[in-house]
C-alpha cells in the first residue's frame, strides 16, 4: 500500500505541474490527490506559518470539542493558583442531563483541583468539567465566562470565531474556522502556559487522584492518533492536541506533530465516518485524514532554497542616468519555503508581479532599493514570495536631472495655468501698445494735416 501510495502522489505531483494555476495554499492539487474524507482541512508550519494545505479553511462551523482549548486558557489567565480545590456545583451536572455528552462521571458536591479538571476536560474531553471551571472562573456566571473567551480570541486574531459555551455542544451562534482554530491552537503553543497545555494535551493517560466522593480514576485521551493501541488512527509524529465531535461539527481533531526538525498544525474538520477498508466497520474520517496528510507531508515535503539571494530575476529601466541603461533586480534576502523532496531552483519558476513594479525607476539608485516583488511557483501555485531589490548603485546624471526637472515643471499644471496668465497678460499688453500706437499715428498724421491747412491758408 505504502508503495502504491507512492507512485500515485507521484504521478499527482506530475499531473499537478500541468494544471493551470490554483488559489489557496501551495499544494491543495496535491491534498485533492489524497482525498480527504473531511469538507475542511488545514495543515501548517510551526516553524514560520506556511500553509502546506487549506480546503476550505474559512468556512464557519460548529468547533465541538475544540471549543476546550479556549476554556483552558481563559481558566488559565484568571487562575492564580491551579491546585485550588473547586467542588462540583449541581448545576454544572443538570446541565447536561439527556444530552449524552461526553463526560468524566464527576458528581455533585466532588471536590476537585483546578488542575485535575483541566485534566479532565482536555484528555477526556468531559463537558461537566469545562462547565465547573466555567462557573468557578466567572464566579458563578458562566455568561460572564463565555465573554471572556470571545474576548480572548478576539485579541489574538480569530476574526470568524464566536462562543456561546464553555463546552462546544452545538447551539446557534457557537462557531469558527480552520483558520482560526490554528491560531488558537498556535496560541495556546506560544502563551505564557503553554508548557502546561502541550503537557496536558499530549497526555494519553491520567490518573485522577481519589476525590472526597470517588476512588482513584483513570482518564484516556479522546485523541487516537497518539493511542498505539488504534492502529488505523495512531501517528507516532502526533503529540497533542484536542479531538471534537457533535452532529453540526462532525469529527473534528487538531493535531500538532513533529519529525526531523519539522513541525506542523493539522486542522480536520467535519469528518465523518467511513468504511476506509472496506472491513464493515467505519473509521473516523478526521482522523485518517489527519494522519495521511501529516505522514504525506513528513515523508515529501522538505525545507529548501528556492530563489538565491544572487539571482537576477528581471531588469528594471533606469531614467536620467548615462552609466546604466538597466538595473538587475535580485531578492533581497535567500529565499527558502516548503516544496517536494528534491525540488530546488531549478524547478520553480519566477516571475514578477506586474502590479508592484513600475515602467522604469529614476536615477539614482541604491542598491538595496526595493523595486518590486516577485511570486514563487511550482506546479502552477504560489508557494511564496519576496521583495526584488537594486543588485546595484545607479549614479544620477545632472545635466538629464536638470532636463527632467525643467520638463516636469513645464508638465505641471501650476506652470501652465501661470504660464497662460503671463501669455493673457503679455498679449494684452501688446494689443494695448498696439492701440496706443495706432492712436498716436492717428493723432500725428491729424496735426501734420491741419499744420497744411494752415500753410495754405496763408
Amino acid at each position: 500500500m505504502k508503495r502504491l501510495l507512492s507512485v500515485f502522489v507521484c504521478a499527482a505531483i506530475f499531473l499537478a505541474a500541468l494544471s493551470p494555476a490554483k488559489a489557496g495554499a501551495a499544494y491543495n492539487s496535491l491534498l485533492e490527490s489524497l482525498e480527504p474524507y473531511s469538507e475542511i482541512v488545514y495543515l501548517q508550519s510551526l516553524e514560520d506559518g506556511t500553509v502546506i494545505f487549506e480546503k476550505n479553511a474559512d468556512v464557519k462551523t460548529a468547533s465541538a470539542s475544540l471549543t476546550k482549548l479556549v476554556t483552558a486558557l481563559v481558566t488559565l489567565n484568571n487562575c492564580d493558583d491551579i491546585n485550588t480545590v473547586v467542588t462540583v456545583p449541581d448545576t454544572a451536572i443538570n446541565v447536561f442531563a439527556g444530552t449524552n455528552s461526553s463526560t468524566a462521571g464527576l458528581k455533585p458536591g466532588e471536590r476537585l483541583s483546578v488542575l485535575d479538571l483541566l485534566y479532565c476536560m482536555l484528555v477526556p474531553s468531559a463537558n461537566e468539567a469545562a462547565e465547573i471551571l466555567a462557573e468557578y472562573i466567572g464566579n458563578g456566571s458562566t455568561k460572564k465566562f463565555v465573554g471572556k473567551m470571545n474576548e480572548l480570541v478576539k485579541s489574538i486574531g480569530c476574526t470568524a470565531t464566536h462562543f456561546t459555551n464553555p463546552h462546544g455542544l452545538d447551539e446557534d451562534n457557537h462557531y469558527t474556522t480552520a483558520r482560526d482554530m490554528a491560531k488558537i491552537a498556535s496560541y495556546t503553543l506560544t502563551c505564557p502556559q503553554s508548557d502546561l497545555m502541550e503537557k496536558i494535551t499530549s497526555t494519553v493517560k491520567y490518573t485522577l487522584p481519589a476525590t472526597n466522593l470517588s476512588k482513584e480514576r483513570v482518564l484516556r485521551t479522546t485523541n487516537y492518533l497518539m493511542n498505539p493501541g488504534f492502529a488505523d488512527y495512531y501517528c507516532k509524529y502526533v503529540t497533542g492536541m484536542k479531538t471534537g465531535s457533535t452532529q453540526n461539527a462532525g469529527k473534528c481533531v487538531i493535531a500538532k506533530a513533529s519529525c526531523d526538525g519539522y513541525s506542523y498544525l493539522a486542522v480536520v474538520l467535519r469528518g465523518t465516518f467511513y468504511d476506509v477498508d472496506r472491513d464493515g466497520y467505519k473509521e473516523n474520517g478526521a482522523f485518517m485524514d489527519a494522519k495521511k496528510i501529516l505522514e504525506w507531508t513528513f515523508a515529501n515535503i522538505k525545507y529548501e532554497t528556492v530563489l538565491p539571494s544572487a539571482q537576477v530575476v528581471a531588469e528594471m529601466p533606469v531614467k536620467l542616468s548615462t552609466k546604466a541603461d538597466y538595473v538587475a533586480m535580485v531578492p533581497d534576502t535567500e529565499l527558502s519555503t516548503f516544496v517536494p523532496s528534491g525540488v530546488g531552483e531549478s524547478s520553480v519558476l519566477v516571475e514578477v508581479d506586474p502590479s508592484t513594479v513600475g515602467k522604469s525607476v529614476d536615477a539614482p539608485v541604491k542598491k538595496g532599493q526595493k523595486l518590486g516583488e516577485a511570486v514563487v511557483y511550482y506546479a502552477g501555485e504560489e508557494i511564496a514570495r519576496t521583495d526584488l531589490v537594486a543588485a546595484q548603485d545607479v549614479g544620477r546624471n545632472i545635466f538629464l536631472y536638470f532636463l527632467h526637472i525643467v520638463k516636469r515643471l513645464f508638465s505641471t499644471i501650476v506652470f501652465r495655468i501661470v504660464f497662460s496668465v503671463a501669455v493673457i497678460i503679455i498679449t494684452a499688453y501688446a494689443a494695448v501698445g498696439i492701440i496706443y500706437e495706432r492712436k498716436r499715428r492717428q493723432r500725428k498724421r491729424g496735426l501734420r494735416v491741419l499744420n497744411l491747412r494752415d500753410i495754405q491758408k496763408k
